[in-house]
């Protein structure tokens, strides 16, 4: 009986010191695994952060080696943004104009079929239209003055709001509470030449007709006595077409449209 016992206390602690090893084994598996996965996951950050530096890298080298794409049109000097009543001894310096002093009324989106005066127009870019101006007629000798928009350079009146065409050279009055117009109510003007309605005048109105479909601020609106047949404004840019060139007003309209000084909602 005596060795009966003694033999059941050997298997008790065999038992027990199989027990215990099973889970030190345990133990030390699980150590095993956790730092496996911490360096599975050091590996995967070390990866990440190679894959981010080298998208970086790559990136950074290809913006650095791609040629940048000129500005669309040319600057012009501001001429501030004074609400007035008369521009008729206004000096602007471009023609058309693209800032200056100007008129508390606007004109909206639409192709108009008279000229609108200055005042108008140079709110309108201040509230980030593009305006689109055609002339059709050959300049009269003595109203078209050399544009020199660039500091520093001598420049002569430029638009016709500083000259004698009351077209352009007119005292704002308004109409009740009118802040704004749509070609349907535009104000009266004088009659266009009639140049402005030979048949290809009227087509080249007919190709800028889309860009005022496409987008919410673009005016269309003819201008006399300008030295070129197509010139495209945003408030402190313009650009001067020979021709029409569908893509080169595209361009210059994406890269101002709505970036007037003066952010609305109409």
């Amino acid at each position: 009986m005596i060795i009966l016992a003694g033999f059941g206390r050997v298997m008790d602690m065999d038992e027990e010191l199989s027990r215990y090893q099973r889970r030190k084994l345990d133990k030390a598996r699980q150590m095993l695994a956790r730092e496996r996965g911490q360096r599975w996951q050091s590996g995967l950050r070390l990866l990440f952060l190679a894959v981010a530096v080298g998208l970086i890298g790559y990136f950074g080298w290809r913006w650095l080696t791609t040629p940048r794409q000129p500005k669309s049109g040319e600057e012009v000097k501001e001429m501030g943004r004074e609400h007035v009543t008369n521009i008729k001894d206004v000096v602007y310096n471009s023609n058309p104009p693209t800032s200056g002093p100007h008129f508390s009324t606007w004109a909206k989106k639409g192709v108009y079929d008279r000229v609108l005066s200055d005042g108008y127009l140079i709110h309108s870019l201040e509230h980030g239209y593009i305006v689109i101006s055609y002339h059709c007629d050959e300049p009269e000798s003595g109203w078209v003055r050399r544009v020199l928009a660039h500091e520093g350079e001598t420049v002569m009146p430029a638009s016709d709001s500083a000259g004698l065409d009351p077209l352009y050279s007119m005292t704002f009055k308004p109409e009740g509470k009118m802040s704004v117009f749509t070609p349907d109510k535009a104000p009266e003007g004088e009659e266009l030449p009639s140049a402005f309605e030979r048949e290809e005048c009227q087509a080249v109105v007919e190709k800028l007709q889309p860009f005022v479909e496409r987008y919410e601020r673009v005016i269309v609106v003819p201008r006399i006595n300008m030295e070129v047949p197509i010139a495209v404004t945003a408030w402190g840019r313009i650009d001067k077409l020979d021709e029409f060139d569908e893509e080169r007003i595209e361009r210059f309209i994406k890269a101002y449209h709505n970036q007037g000084p003066e952010k609305t909602i109409e």
